[in-house]
């Protein structure tokens, strides 16, 4: 994201914490960049001053004293205590984040209210492009319940209530109906608190949107977990996200030939086939038997396989066990397929060949292969066919330790 150019403030240099390289942390006298806090990244921008520039990377909270620190990247000269700058917060970034937390503001209390007491939001991490919500609840989070939500945080969002921001003392806070505030952590006789009338009441050190309508859309891009840890994640560039998911949803069910109201039920049903595939694969295993070609490479014998079309999950086992049958030999089962694409292989050593296998592939590039493994085994893909080129790599010298 682009930082969008306003105007800065101008201030001092209060205290400078530390110079290293082009690092920095410091104090300003004034200063208009909000810390992290709430799950909320600190404000970035620039500082700028005679003969002297440089980046805020972030800013925290101060934790022995008053104060914003501001950590820095130099690009121009060194900071000193008195030093006059102009400070410009970053306002675009300022701004993604302040609708980003308002609208978990909204969600996080509608998604309470809608389980009455039985759903606890624990953190949040907010993002620019992406927040996450975690979550503590001993039901099960389905799609449905979370398009209710996304929806009734869209209905408040369209409403533009104001979102209001005030500082009031501890006991004054905890006269407020519906605050939420994770008591046991504020230590502070000031309480900062955000307030949607009629919505939500929180206790929050981030920034928020003047009104519910500037945050603008709001999508809930997935969740994943289990009972009773949950986490959301949602994106309030819900026009952009939309349309990619879109075009992702088209490609896919044009490759699978449904209607868009059938794609969840072929996706299952097609995921249960291959599970009772690979159930029967398992099965099918320990029965395999490869016709192994002998030959000769570096004065070992070369147990050779082309086995075109099969996998490597079906070969890995068998193959393993020929090495451990010959441990003086190498073996190699290739399995082209059709055309020129890459292909798997396999490559294993018995325990008596004194060869690592390990960089095996980057020793020789004419394999055009790309894999991994260890000293003793290799997989991966090829597009080499050529048996012969396989047998002379092995065959080098610098292939034997």
């Amino acid at each position: 994201m682009k930082m969008e150019k306003t105007a800065g403030r101008r201030t001092e240099i209060a205290e400078v914490l530390g110079v290293e390289g082009k690092k920095a942390q410091v104090v300003l006298r004034d200063c208009p960049f909000h810390p992290s806090g709430g799950g909320q990244p600190g404000d970035t921008g620039t500082l700028q001053g005679e003969d002297f520039r440089a980046e805020v990377r972030d800013a925290g909270k101060r934790k022995d004293a008053e104060g914003v620190v501001l950590t820095l990247t130099l690009t121009k000269g060194a900071p000193y205590a008195g030093m006059e700058v102009e400070a410009e917060v970053d306002w675009g970034r300022h701004a993604v984040l302040s609708r980003m937390h308002t609208a978990q503001h909204l969600f996080s209390r509608l998604q309470e209210n809608a389980h009455e007491g039985s759903l606890t939001t624990l953190k949040v991490n907010i993002g620019l492009d992406e927040s996450v919500i975690h979550v503590r609840y001993d039901g099960g989070l389905t799609w449905e319940d979370l398009f209710e939500m996304e929806e009734k945080t869209r209905a408040v969002i369209r409403a533009d209530l104001p979102v209001e921001t005030f500082i009031t003392s501890r006991e004054e806070a905890e006269k407020i109906p519906e605050l939420k505030a994770k008591w046991e952590r504020i230590h502070d006789e000031k309480i900062r608190v955000v307030r949607v009338p009629g919505v939500d009441a929180t206790a929050c050190s981030g920034t928020h949107s003047a009104r519910t309508g500037q945050v603008g859309g709001f999508l809930v891009t997935g969740f994943n977990g289990s009972a009773p840890d949950w986490e959301v994640r949602f994106t309030v560039r819900q026009e952009e996200r939309t349309q990619e998911y879109s075009r992702v949803m088209r490609r896919l069910l044009r490759a699978v030939g449904c209607r868009p109201d059938q794609a969840e039920e072929v996706f299952i049903r097609q995921r249960a086939e291959n599970t009772a595939l690979r159930q029967v694969l398992d099965k099918v295993r320990p029965y395999v038997s490869i016709p192994w070609e002998i030959r000769e490479t570096g004065g070992r014998p070369l147990y050779l396989a082309l086995l075109p079309g099969l996998t490597k999950e079906l070969i890995t086992a068998p193959a393993r066990a020929c090495a451990e049958e010959h441990p003086d030999a190498f073996c190699l089962a290739l399995m082209p397929g059709a055309g020129d694409s890459p292909f798997p292989f396999v490559l294993l050593r018995g325990a008596q060949v004194p060869v690592d296998l390990s960089g095996f592939l980057k020793k020789f590039p004419e394999l055009e292969a790309r894999g991994g493994g260890k000293p003793e085994w290799l997989n991966g893909v090829t597009s080499q066919r050529a048996p012969s080129t396989w047998i002379a790599c092995l065959s080098h010298e610098h292939a034997i330790l």
